[in-house]
This record gives structure tokens, sequence and C-alpha cells, in this order.
């Protein structure tokens, strides 16, 4: 059965915090994303060694430093198609970021690539606004600075926000629910600390909202990154 794999290379994060991530990671595409969406959740293991990760797992690897300048976390694939993603502690840990606390933490990124992974393991999916332009279906992008509480054995965990099908329909009444969390008011929008991919006409570019902090910008355009990725296809 296919299923979500995270594993743990950090030195600055302990097995057990990212235990406690990896189980509110999966109650939140269990409880939340899963359903919002239309689709079957598949389960999402803490794995202790890379030896133990069974061939049908995706991958997703804590680690401290980027092997890609500027870059927090990505996912890719193999060229015999499998798929694995990287989350990296250290910038976030450096820019004021916490373990488990709000949107700049370890667990909100992780939560992060685990919903996008998940909905677009592929990274080629988009969503046409009527006017002309493709919006990429980045799932946590829009709402990326907003995030909210999971709890795992009494420890609040911050996950992130992520949009509901409804935010890629132009044809939605503005008083539908857009997002998790209930922020965004209409189709196409983003939050304050967000941003998107949008296609017109080659390249693609993304668009960000005017508190989005420029530490992070640097990480979206790194050869790994989701943009860099679609521009190749």
């Amino acid at each position: 059965m296919r299923h979500i794999g995270i594993l743990n290379r950090s030195k600055k994060v302990t097995d057990e915090h990212a235990r406690l991530m990896t189980e509110a990671c999966y109650r939140q595409l269990r409880r939340h994303a899963a359903p919002a969406w239309g689709k079957m959740p598949y389960p999402v293991f803490f794995y202790p060694d890379e030896d133990s990760v069974p061939d049908d797992a995706d991958q997703i690897v804590l680690l401290d430093t980027p092997d890609l300048a500027g870059a927090l976390g990505y996912h890719s694939e193999t060229p015999r198609g499998r798929i694995y993603g990287k989350v990296f502690t250290g910038p976030i840990l450096k820019n004021g970021g916490t373990f488990f606390e709000g949107a700049n933490s370890i667990s909100c990124t992780l939560s992060h690539e685990v919903l996008e992974q998940f909905l677009d393991p592929d990274c080629n999916l988009y969503a046409d606004d009527g006017t002309g332009r493709l919006f990429s279906l980045e799932v946590c992008d829009p709402v990326e600075a907003d995030s909210y509480v999971i709890r795992v054995n009494g420890q609040a965990i911050s996950v992130s926000n992520f949009v509901f099908p409804e935010w890629f329909d132009r044809e939605n009444a503005k008083d539908s629910r857009f997002d998790q969390m209930g922020v965004l008011k209409a189709p196409f929008t983003m939050s304050e600390g967000g941003y998107y991919v949008v296609r017109k006409s080659q390249p693609e570019k993304e668009v960000f909202a005017r508190r989005y902090p420029t530490w992070k910008k640097a990480g979206k355009i790194h050869p790994a990154a989701r943009t860099a990725r679609r521009q190749k296809a």
C-alpha cells in the first residue's frame, strides 16, 4: 500500500520530535485534507532508519543543511518515478523558527510537504481561472503563513493551512469555504503571507503577498523548487 515514510537525519530534531510531527501530519491528512479533497488517505509513518522503509513508500527526510541554496523543503522524483521530499531544519531555526509552534516551524513545513506530496506528487496539475491563467495545484502556498494546531499526546503541533478544491474554481460563491481555517473569501486569492505559482505564458512566475518574508523567497527559485520543475516540464 502506498504511503509516506518520514525519516529523521537531523541532529537538531530528535526521533521523538519527528514521531510527534509525523503523527500530527497523518491526523491532518486523514481528518482534514483527504476528506476535503474527496480522496482516500494513505498512512504517514515514521521510520527510524532508511533500511526499514518499504519500497512502496514515498519518503520525506528531515535534514539540517539544505542541499540546494535557499531551500526550506521540496519534493521531487527519481528517474524511476519514486517520489521523495526533503525538509531542512537549519534555515527555519536560523530565521526565528521553532520545532512545533506557528507557521515558521519544522512541523508546519513538514505538513506543507506531506499535503502537497499527497495531492500533487508529480508537480504537474493546474487549474484554469477562466481568464487564460493556470494556477499550479500547490495547496499550502496561498496560505503558507497560516497554521493551526493538532494535539498529539498532549503536545500542540502546528500544521499548515491548505486550500480546498473550491479555491481552484472561479464559479464558487464568495460565501463558500476556500481553506481549512476559513481565512480566504474568494477563489484564487491568498492570505498576507502566502504566494502562488501562475502561468499565462512561459515562463511561470511566483506572485507573493505583501508580507511574504524576504528570506524565504530564495527557497522558491532553486533548481528543485516546484516552479523550476514545472518550467522544465
